[in-house]
C-alpha cells in the first residue's frame, strides 16, 4: 500500500518544475527541430503560448488594482499553464522520437 500513495519529500515537489527541469535537453531538441520544420507541435501548444504572450503584454490584468505582489498572480498562473503544456509537448515529442528510431531499425 505504501507504494502506491508515495508520501515521502519525492512525492511531494512539484511536478511541473521537476519534468522541465529533467526535459530541457530535449525541449531544446524539440525547439532545433521544429525551427527546421521537421516536427510539428500541437496547436493547443501554438494557441496556448501565443494566448499568455498577448495576455501577459497586454495592459489587461485581473488583479491591476490590487497591491504589488498580487498583481502578477494572474501571470504566474499563465506561466504555469504554459509551462505544463510545455511539459506534455516535450513528451509528445520523445514518443516521436522514439517511433522514428523504432521505423528505422
Amino acid at each position: 500500500m505504501a507504494k502506491l500513495i508515495d508520501i515521502s519529500k519525492e512525492g511531494l515537489k512539484h511536478t511541473i518544475t521537476k519534468s522541465v527541469t529533467k526535459r530541457r535537453a530535449t525541449f531544446w531538441q524539440m525547439m532545433r527541430c521544429i525551427g527546421k520544420l521537421e516536427y510539428k507541435p500541437s496547436l493547443l501548444v501554438i494557441f496556448t503560448i501565443l494566448g499568455a504572450l498577448v495576455y501577459m503584454f497586454s495592459p489587461l490584468s485581473l488583479f491591476s488594482d490590487m497591491p504589488f505582489l498580487l498583481r502578477y498572480l494572474d501571470d504566474l498562473f499563465i506561466l504555469i499553464v504554459v509551462l505544463k503544456v510545455l511539459s506534455h509537448e516535450t513528451h509528445r515529442y520523445m514518443r516521436y522520437k522514439a517511433r522514428n528510431r523504432r521505423a528505422c531499425e
